[in-house]
């Protein structure tokens, strides 16, 4: 990442990451499930520039982002000892381009409008071949392509710092979907006696599916990609208070929330991608934050989620009901800085399709804990190691699927 300020009103950024991995998968889950060499390669690069100027005398921001993604997925899985008439391969690309042109008017100082506009255009091709005891397959999808132009309207208001607003206007013009409206109403009231805010939030989304989802091509058993798929459409609320507490040392905050979705979009192992009639999610959030000392803080969040098929009552698989985490952080006089986290995941819901019939079961909860240390040692030069799942927990978030055991990650960064 590098930035430059060319002048007091003028900031230039440029942001570039590339991810390049190798990744050993199992034909199935469960037993027999493992293939020494079905191998995915997976590349990934990630260009983001950003310029940002003020002008006016300040009171008008100009921000104007180009970024582009672009997916590069190889699979080969050629016949072995163990699948002497089992082979496969395939690929998949997808590009993901976006330009964004916002402008923040800092009205007055009670009020900041923003108004702007973007564009997101997605490109993506696959091709999937196989050959075995029934005979060869092939499933191909061309490139496509699909873009998105929105227009969006923004009102933040704060009135003598008790009471918050903020009001946005969404329009987007798909060019498959068509166009949808979408907004939000984000109201807040804060009491400087008592120390306590009141806040809420009301609007809609619409999410329309991706070149994947409509056009993935199917394989010997069953489709993917469904073409006749609709958009999500949602309406969401929620409503919560805040309370500080010894001077501002420490915030507690409760929080509920519910989300109403229409033509929501999930994957079958038989049918491929699919519209779920109606859907909705429900639940409560506790976040407590603590500062005891200004080198230390601890926060932690509780929330527990009820998420249901309207149609069916049955839960929405993959989505746990229990979610905790905590994190302990300390500062060492900006030298070095070191972070504890521990991530508590309840049970949910999941399909497992190496039986016939698929059959419906529970995965259980798992606990992880994680650390991250930096080193500071000039103002320009630091070190940095993050551990992950340090007790080397076994645990699954899709059956049959494992996840990574203890990691360590390390890196340097340079400030200039």
């Amino acid at each position: 990442r590098l930035g430059f300020r060319l002048s007091d009103n003028l900031d230039v950024d440029f942001i570039l990451r590339t991810l390049n991995t190798q990744i050993d998968i199992d034909n199935a889950g469960g037993a027999q499930g493992d293939d020494p060499n079905n191998v995915q390669d997976y590349n990934a690069l990630f260009i983001k520039a950003q310029i940002r100027n003020l002008m006016l005398n300040n009171r008008w921001e100009l921000k104007l982002g180009l970024s582009l993604v672009d997916y590069d997925r190889q699979h080969e899985n050629p016949a072995d000892e163990a699948h002497l008439l089992d082979s496969d391969n395939g690929f998949f690309k997808s590009k993901l381009l976006k330009i964004d042109w916002q402008n923040n008017l800092f009205l007055h100082e009670t009020n900041t409008f923003t108004l702007g506009i973007d564009y997101q255009q997605e490109q993506g091709e696959s091709e999937y071949n196989s050959d075995g005891i029934w005979g060869p397959f092939s499933s191909i999808f061309p490139s496509r392509q699909a873009h998105v132009k929105g227009f969006y309207l923004q009102d933040q208001i704060k009135l003598a710092n008790r009471f918050f607003a903020t009001l946005g206007l969404r329009l987007d013009d798909h060019s498959q979907f068509g166009s949808a409206v979408t907004y939000r109403l984000a109201p807040a009231f804060f009491i400087e006696a008592t120390q306590t805010k009141f806040s809420a939030t009301y609007g809609t989304a619409f999410k329309s599916p991706s070149l994947y989802q409509l056009y993935a091509p199917g394989t010997l058993i069953g489709p993917i990609g469904n073409a006749e798929l609709n958009p999500e459409k949602s309406i969401g609320w929620d409503i919560g208070v805040e309370q500080q507490l010894l001077g501002g040392k420490v915030l507690l905050a409760v929080t509920y929330f519910y989300n109403d979705y229409k033509n929501l979009i999930n994957f079958d192992f038989l049918q491929g991608y699919m519209n779920i009639g109606k859907a909705e999610s429900k639940g409560t959030e506790i976040l407590i934050q603590a500062r005891p000392f200004n080198d230390m803080s601890f926060n932690a969040t509780y929330t527990r989620t009820e998420a249901k098929d309207k149609d069916t009552g049955a839960d929405l698989l993959r989505r746990p009901k229990l979610k905790f985490s905590a994190s302990l952080n300390y500062n060492f006089q900006k030298k070095a800085n070191i972070n504890l986290t521990f991530i508590r995941i309840g049970e949910q819901d999941d399909m497992d399709f190496s039986t016939w019939p698929s059959t419906r079961l529970t995965l259980p909860s798992y606990s992880l804990l994680n650390a991250a240390v930096s080193f500071n040692f000039a103002s320009n030069f630091q070190i940095f190691c993050r551990l992950d799942n340090i007790f080397n927990k076994e645990y699954e978030m899709i059956i049959g699927y494992g996840t990574p055991g203890f990691s360590v990650y390390g890196g340097v960064n340079f400030f200039f």
